[in-house]
């Protein structure tokens, strides 16, 4: 079971997964990113989704009794994908009003948002179908889903799997992508986002110079407002066709720490979300294992609360990186440090790995029947617990202090390689024998270790100064 589950990851229907998955987190991190670039972050995108989501299923389905029913479903999805962004658009302007001209604080309006999303809904849904659950009972339908042609199979080599990738994903998934790139140029390429940037940073000294701060941010909160609408149509009009109590399940918060994790960038932003959404099929993948169904389900927030530790770990870095540049002045080797800085970065990764090691070995020893009994989940968990303490103990010191890394650069090649070599080995062992793969996971992990700034350490030593003794 466990090889049909690695086999099924590297496939190209896991990579569709990974698209359709990462469309409800994507798109509303880019309103995430627009509000916050404007200094107005909309912590209510999970209450803006629900509505959306709900919104879109009522008028999708009743559209077919007010048009027709040959020209309800043409128009139903439609009609159900405006009215849902409609409303969600509605609501972020309403919390602009609230925010800008009541003065109202934008962390609790937002939070009252997200409580109204998830009750309005589930009352409304009663009233409706009779059903708290979910909206089984209404005719709702789907957005369209978009077809490749037949003859990219053809093409050498890729074709087959590009087309597995691609083909019959929703056309909000190729929306949410392509809106990357949009939203890249509306930011850095158009005086709306050169406004919209410098409200952000300085409202005060934008507004001397004559930019509408006001109504920047209220484009802002509405843009995000929008996006959170598309969020929330795709997940109960692509992902499924129906609407469930609370099935945002939290995708709003995760789309707050995607731009964060990105470098408040479009592009980070879309990289940020793949791998939220990696995580998120990953989960689905693992629930087929003999294991406890809730251990799968926590994957994608242990996955949202690491990389937020990442995050604050490395600007912590970046302080301290800066600070020994002052230090050094003109000496300053910066080559050299952005390579420290990487390989503490991959001793973070290391590290955090190693957590959800623990986490799992706690799992195994608290239900052990989840794992097919304790004489076998009890040995196990005792040699992944005892691996993850290990990893966490050498590669933390590492992390504390970013000129450590410098300073024992043996001991950091020896730690990574052999941390990673451990990961990499545990994949290897199902294709060859275990010391085969012992041998090229160590490879590959000095390999890794090497090509992200070890050479630069071995290559430079340049003067340690007091700051960074």
């Amino acid at each position: 079971m466990f090889e049909n589950v690695i086999q099924g990851i590297f496939s190209a229907a896991f990579l569709a997964s990974i698209l359709r998955v990462t469309t409800p987190i994507l798109l509303p991190s880019l309103g995430a990113l627009i509000s916050d670039r404007a200094g107005v972050i909309n912590i209510g995108l999970e209450g803006l989704m629900l509505i959306s989501a709900f919104t879109g299923v009522v008028f999708s389905a009743y559209a077919q009794n007010w048009f027709g029913a040959e020209t309800g479903v043409l128009i139903g999805p439609w009609l159900g994908l405006f009215m849902g962004v409609l409303a969600s658009v509605v609501m972020a302007l309403i919390l602009a009003f609230f925010h800008l001209e009541l003065k109202g604080d934008i962390i609790l309006s937002a939070l009252a948002i997200n409580f109204f999303g998830s009750a309005a809904t589930v009352a409304i849904m009663f009233e409706l179908t009779g059903d708290r659950g979910n909206t089984s009972t209404l005719a709702s339908l789907q957005m369209p889903f978009i077809q490749l042609p037949i003859f990219i199979q053809d093409i050498p080599i890729v074709g087959e799997f590009i087309y597995g990738v691609f083909n019959n994903q929703s056309i909000m998934t190729w929306l949410a992508f392509i809106m990357v790139g949009v939203v890249s140029y509306v930011i850095y390429r158009t005086p709306f986002g050169m406004h919209l940037r410098a409200v952000g940073e300085n409202p005060a000294a934008a507004e001397s110079v004559g930019i509408p701060v006001k109504r920047v941010q209220y484009i802002a909160l509405g843009l995000s407002g929008m996006f959170a609408g598309f969020g929330g149509i795709h997940m109960s009009m692509g992902y499924l066709s129906l609407f469930q109590r609370d099935m945002t399940a939290g995708r709003g918060f995760i789309a707050l720490a995607t731009p964060l994790l990105g470098g408040n960038t479009p592009v980070g932003t879309g990289i940020a979300s793949v791998v939220f959404g990696f995580f998120d099929a990953l989960a689905i993948r693992i629930g087929s294992l003999a294991i406890p169904a809730q251990l799968p389900q926590m994957v994608p927030y242990i996955a949202t609360v690491m990389a937020l530790v990442i995050y604050a770990l490395q600007a912590q870095l970046t302080i301290r990186v800066r600070a020994l540049r002052a230090a050094e002045g003109e000496g300053f080797d910066r080559v050299y440090w952005r390579a420290v800085q990487q390989l503490s970065l991959l001793h973070m990764v290391l590290l955090m790995i190693a957590i959800i090691g623990v986490i799992i070995s706690i799992s195994m020893f608290a239900a052990p029947n989840g794992f097919q009994g304790a004489e076998i989940a009890y040995p196990i968990a005792a040699v992944i617990a005892v691996i993850s303490i290990v990893v966490i103990g050498s590669n933390l010191m590492f992390i504390t202090k970013v000129e450590q890394v410098a300073r024992w650069t043996i001991q950091s090649a020896g730690v990574a390689t052999i941390s990673l070599g451990i990961y990499l080995g545990l994949f290897f062992v199902l294709f060859f024998p275990i010391p085969v793969a012992t041998i090229i996971g160590l490879i590959l992990g000095f390999a890794a270790w090497f090509m992200l700034g070890g050479g630069s350490l071995f290559n430079r030593t340049p003067r340690m100064t007091e700051a960074a003794a």
